[in-house]
């Protein structure tokens, strides 16, 4: 069984509930989620985004997390579900599959929402939590409020020619009106540290609109019907990251 830690660490680290990647490398987590343990209440706000190779598995969906446990039918084979692992079991509805390690106690990730990599695959479900790679397993993290946690595949080869991405991320105001440009960021988080930089010359799609981020990650659209917009980003060698915008007119909200 191949658990993974990221690319620069040993792929045979464990990770919890993710897959061989679970735990990327480096980074530092958000404030409160390794060294103080559990919370005691429910945790908010907790975004849970999921990529496949070719599309979106999962679009950011908030959850909040209250106490329990996850496990996948063997009661002394789980996670608590205020762990990432309990994240990505409530986001999906249970969509997820993987193995026990008895040896770290944690879930090895095969599959999220039909998608599936095995031990021997040359892919991997990587974990990343607040834009930057995880240092230890799904398990193992507990998301303070607030937190983004995101899962895609990451290629654990031996071909040359296919590279980790970098991971887009879009940000955007809740909402805009219509007929008035609205400048996007659009920012590029390193794969191997998170480190962000300016995605510039990334393509952003809202609606049936499209342009390309100029300096500073900057993209500006205008938008002519009201509603909600899903707005995509994507570039070269990169993860896809999308959001959604409300058009509205003066006056007015997407809910009416």
């Amino acid at each position: 069984m191949r658990i993974t830690r990221s690319r620069s660490a040993s792929r045979a680290s464990l990770a919890v509930g993710g897959a061989l990647a679970l735990v990327a490398l480096g980074g530092s987590l958000a404030a409160g989620s390794l060294a103080a343990g559990p919370p005691n209440g429910p945790v908010p706000d907790v975004t849970v985004r999921v990529e496949g190779l070719s599309k979106t598995l999962l679009a950011p969906t908030t959850v909040t997390l209250r106490r329990g446990a996850v496990t996948k039918g063997v009661a002394s084979e789980s996670c608590s579900a205020l762990s990432a692992l309990g994240a990505l079991d409530d986001a999906t509805h249970g969509g997820w599959g993987g193995s026990w390690s008895k040896s770290y106690k944690q879930y090895f990730l095969t599959a999220i929402l039909g998608q599936s990599y095995a031990s021997t695959a040359s892919y991997y479900w990587a974990f990343w939590l607040d834009n930057k790679p995880a240092p230890v397993g799904a398990c193992e993290v507990d998301p303070a409020k607030g937190s983004s946690i995101l899962f895609f595949p990451e290629y654990d080869g031996k071909s040359k020619t296919i590279h980790a991405p970098n991971v887009l991320g879009i940000s955007a105001p809740a909402g805009t009106l219509v007929g008035k440009p609205v400048t996007l960021l659009v920012t590029s988080y390193a794969n191997a540290n998170g480190k962000p930089t300016p995605a510039v010359g990334a393509t952003v799609t809202a609606g049936s609109e499209r342009t390309t981020a100029k300096a500073g990650g900057k993209a500006t659209v205008t938008l002519s019907k009201p509603g909600k917009v899903e707005i995509r980003v994507t570039a070269a060698g990169s993860l896809r990251d999308e959001t959604t915008l409300c058009v509205h007119a003066p006056g007015k909200t997407c809910a009416g």
